[in-house]
């Protein structure tokens, strides 16, 4: 009995060891599979991959960071707070201008077109379980004309609405100024979002079963430009996919405290300590020093748990001026229009 207990105990160590050798091979492959490339277009933005980088530095993570809900479990926080509604805008002859208000704030324009998307939904070919969803296609033309002529013409109308299939709800979530580099022209800004769809299931011939809606998550840049004649128009949307399967027992650069030890002290070697770390609901800041200077870094926390580099500062004259320091190696590590995973695919 003794030798039978002995060589089950035995035969289990190698499962694991062998476990464990074909996890550390395939795992490199995985995280990898991220970077290809993608043409796709999701709810009128393109979809990109995610911000990742090399994998070749690990920091000591703290065991509640893998244990909490906070990777699991989508949050609870409330929608942006939005005056804007499709009923503001929607017009009984349907004749263009649809949308005669001019835009004279980025923040009002980008409200105004998650208000009107917030009540459309295209749902052919699509379940929602029970029947019309808000407007349907109604609101889609009029979120199209907040849009430039010059990414109307690279996007046709029917390209984007198709881009909304199965999507039946749209929330705004967050809405954040983004990081705009030296040299940006006065008429272009850009701005943090991220956006909660929930997407009905595709209808299958003959299937006996309803599976239900799901939740999706996409966060991302939207790029607006200042026209002569209507004020302020969407030029551009990048969209990136929130995972729910992938926290940091995979990677380092989920954690905002990580981000700032590994790529600004270990790597860059701007930094020698962190002095505080001051979080708001989903905004959080990381003051550090090293050389005789003061940096803070702002993050943002998404849905997801991942925290997101928005913005870099260092202090001068008792202000604080906003910087980049990355350089090209670290540039995917923020989320600005120069991400190089974030160029356009079509």
């Amino acid at each position: 009995m003794v030798i039978k207990k002995r060589k089950r105990a035995f035969i289990s160590t190698i499962c694991v060891v062998l476990l464990g050798v074909i996890c550390c091979i395939a795992l490199p492959n995985l995280i990898n599979l991220s970077a290809k490339p993608s043409s796709k277009i999701i709810a009128g933005g393109l979809l990109h991959s995610s911000l990742r980088s090399s994998d070749e530095y690990r920091p000591v993570i703290n065991q509640e960071d893998l244990s909490s809900e906070r990777f699991q479990r989508p949050s609870k926080a409330l929608p942006y707070p939005n005056p804007y509604t499709f009923q503001d805008f929607r017009k009984d002859n349907e004749k263009p201008p649809l949308v005669a208000k001019k835009f004279e704030k980025p923040e009002d324009l980008i409200l105004a077109y998650y208000g009107i998307l917030r009540e459309a939904s295209n749902m052919l070919g699509y379940s929602g379980g029970c029947g019309t969803i808000g407007w349907s296609g109604l609101p889609y033309p009029y979120s199209y004309e907040l849009l430039t002529k010059a990414k109307q013409k690279e996007m046709p109308f029917n390209q984007y609405v198709d881009s909304f299939r199965g999507i039946g709800y749209t929330t705004l979530l967050k809405l954040i100024p983004a990081y705009a580099p030296p040299g940006t022209p006065q008429s272009t800004k850009y701005y943090m979002v991220e956006i909660e769809v929930i997407t009905g299931a595709k209808v299958n011939d003959g299937e006996e079963y309803y599976p239900g809606s799901q939740f999706a998550y996409y966060y991302g840049l939207i790029a607006v430009e200042q026209t002569p004649d209507k004020g302020w128009r969407i030029k551009d949307v990048y969209y990136i996919p929130e995972d729910f399967l992938c926290a940091p027992m995979h990677s380092w650069f989920y954690l905002s405290d990580a981000v700032v030890q590994i790529v600004y002290g270990s790597n860059l070697k701007l930094i020698d300590k962190i002095d505080r770390t001051e979080q708001k609901d989903d905004r959080i800041s990381i003051y550090a020093s090293g050389n005789g200077k003061s940096y803070r870094f702002d993050f943002v926390r998404l849905t997801n748990g991942y925290d997101i580099l928005l913005h870099e500062y260092i202090l001068e004259n008792e202000e604080w001026k906003e910087t980049s320091l990355l350089g090209d190696k670290w540039k995917n590590m923020k989320l600005t229009i120069e991400n190089g995973q974030l160029h356009k695919t079509i």
